[in-house]
Parts: structure tokens; C-alpha cells; sequence
């Protein structure tokens, strides 16, 4: 059995953390007769597992449901959050990409008169940023 300053330095995280992660349920920790919070071998590959998360970027909440899943639930969600940032980076590309346009080309010019009737100026700055990536969509292909 490991006190919390041994895990502490062992880890990399500071006491406080691991008081937090253990006041969380995320880490919970065995008592010595002094109250000091005391880990096992168990305890410390539950650290490992909370430590790789949060490399991962996950919170908190993710990873206390992360830690009750099966293997095969857990690959699910983690190829689901994969997903969900391949849109991410798709979504930035575009904006990137729209940005610079905007830098290279100046501000875009205020539809005509006559095309205000019909949309608004969000609806005319959506349609332009959804042709640019159109545009490099095609590019890609």
C-alpha cells in the first residue's frame, strides 16, 4: 500500500488531485487507522486509466462512465469521440480556410440590393462560406 505522497510523485499529479479524483469516486481510496488515504496496486492502474483520459482530453464525467463500461462498450465510445473530432477538424478547416480567404481577398463585399431582399446578410455570409467549402471539398477529391 502506497500513501498519497508516494502516488503523488510516482504519478506526476499533486496531492490534491488525487484527494479530488477520491472525493469524486473517480479514485477511491482505502483509510489507514490515521485516516491517511492508502492506494493498492488496484488503485494505482485505476490512476494510470484516469491519467491516460485525461491526456485524452476527457472530462471528468466521461471518464467516471468510461471506467464502469465493458472493453467493447468502451472502444464504442472512444471511436464515437473520434468521430466527433474528425467533424471538429472538418468544421475548422472550413473556418480556417474562410479566414484566409477573407485575409487574401479583404472583407467580402454587401450583397445588392436586390439579393437583400431575399436573404438576410447571415444567410449571404453562410452561402459564401458554404461554396469555399464546396469548393475544396471538390479540391480534395
Amino acid at each position: 500500500m502506497k500513501k498519497v505522497n508516494e502516488v503523488s510523485q510516482l504519478a506526476g499529479v499533486s496531492k490534491r488531485t488525487l484527494q479530488f479524483y477520491d472525493d469524486e469516486g473517480l479514485l477511491p481510496a482505502e483509510r489507514s487507522e490515521g485516516n491517511y488515504r492508502l492506494y493498492d496496486d488496484a488503485a494505482l492502474e485505476r490512476l494510470w486509466q484516469i491519467l491516460v483520459y485525461r491526456e485524452m482530453e476527457l472530462d471528468l464525467k466521461e471518464i467516471k462512465y468510461l471506467m464502469t463500461l465493458s472493453d467493447k462498450e468502451r472502444n464504442q465510445f472512444l471511436r464515437e469521440k473520434i468521430k466527433k473530432l474528425k467533424q471538429q477538424i472538418k468544421h475548422l478547416d472550413g473556418q480556417m480556410e474562410f479566414i484566409s480567404y477573407v485575409q487574401n481577398h479583404g472583407m467580402l463585399p454587401i450583397p445588392p440590393e436586390c439579393e437583400r431582399k431575399k436573404k438576410t446578410y447571415v444567410q449571404s455570409i453562410s452561402e459564401l462560406r458554404k461554396m469555399k467549402n464546396q469548393k475544396r471539398e471538390e479540391k480534395e477529391k
